[in-house]
This record gives structure tokens, C-alpha cells and sequence, in this order.
């Protein structure tokens, strides 16, 4: 399987973004995924609105996609809250509950990662993602990846069930994961 990272722009959004709709209109567990409300999703056009706007503002959006299966949609993962002064930006992902514990978020990240802090426009220092701390897969995936813990926000996330936990911090610099990437040229 060939496994792919394609942007998200206007010229291919009508090619991508009606998956990234359907993901968000039928994801059951939209709060495990954020901190953040949770809003009904608006009509169709009016999320392209959206992405749109976001994308002209400097969201950057990447869609895993298997080329050898008609570039069929996998996961997607985003740049976000880009600080140029700080070399910083956030970073979220998601997959769909069918491409799950397939390995497609390890393809995913590392595929990112090698994009994003090769972009000479963003000259990126440092991606940070937040999660859920009962979100074992994700803190999972981000050590995996070297990721480190910085902090904690107590008791941020507070579920439809009555259960609370806290959100991590992690964070990954440039100069930690081209490290990585030299002792793994030198392990071959």
C-alpha cells in the first residue's frame, strides 16, 4: 500500500473536503477528540466557508491518502494557531473509526512531521498537540514519536458522562527530531 500526504487547497478541496464532512457528521466520540465545545456542524457549504477562510489564513490541512487505492481517504492531520515570532505551531489529527489500530496514525504523524519541519516558509522550531490524558492511544502515538510531556491542565476535559480528566501538553522540537532521524540513518 502507498500511503500518501496530499494539502488540503482550494484547487483539490472539492475532491477531499466532502470526506472530512461525512467523518465529522458520523464521529461518535467528537468530545474524546477535543477540549473545546462541542458545535452542531453547519451545512455542507457553509464548513467549505469555513475550511476555506482557515486556509487563507494559514491552516495548513494534509489528508493520508492510499494511492494505490484511488487515493482513498484515511485520516487527516492539521497546522494551526501558527506563531512566527515563537517558530511555533499546533498540531491535531484524527482518523476515522474504521482506520483505527491499522497503523495509519504511526503513517500519518511520521509523514507529517518530515513535511512540516522541512517547510523553509514556516522555518517551524517546535509542533505541540494537546490530549485528553484518558486518551491512552494518543499519548501513545505522540512518545512514540518523541514527543514531550510539558504540563497539564487539571481536570479540562469534563465528558457528557460525568467523568473529568486533564489535558497534556506535548511538544516536539526540530532539533530533537532531526536528532532521531540521524541515529536511525546511522542504526542502517
Amino acid at each position: 500500500m502507498i500511503r500518501g500526504l496530499v494539502p488540503l487547497n482550494s484547487g483539490n478541496i472539492e475532491d477531499y473536503l466532502p470526506d472530512l464532512y461525512d467523518w465529522s457528521l458520523t464521529e461518535s466520540e467528537k468530545e474524546q477528540h477535543t477540549c473545546r465545545p462541542i458545535i452542531e456542524l453547519p451545512p455542507y457549504n457553509n464548513y467549505k466557508e469555513n475550511v476555506l477562510k482557515r486556509l487563507a489564513n494559514g491552516q495548513l490541512i494534509y489528508i493520508l491518502v492510499d494511492k494505490s487505492n484511488s487515493n482513498k481517504r484515511i485520516g487527516k492531520i492539521q497546522l494551526f494557531d501558527y506563531n512566527s515570532r515563537n517558530k511555533s505551531a499546533e498540531i491535531g489529527y484524527y482518523l476515522p473509526l474504521k482506520h483505527r489500530k491499522q497503523g495509519y496514525a504511526n503513517v500519518l504523524l511520521e509523514l507529517f512531521i518530515d513535511t512540516i519541519f522541512e517547510r523553509k516558509d514556516l522555518e517551524l522550531n517546535k509542533i505541540y498537540a494537546t490530549v485528553a490524558a484518558c486518551n491512552q492511544a494518543s499519548i501513545k502515538l505522540l512518545e512514540k514519536f518523541h514527543f514531550k510531556l510539558e504540563g497539564a491542565y487539571r481536570e479540562h476535559y469534563w465528558f457528557s458522562d460525568g467523568s473529568i480528566c486533564d489535558q497534556y501538553h506535548y511538544s516536539l522540537l526540530k532539533r530533537e527530531y532531526a536528532s532521531l532521524a540521524e541515529k536511525e540513518i546511522e542504526g542502517n
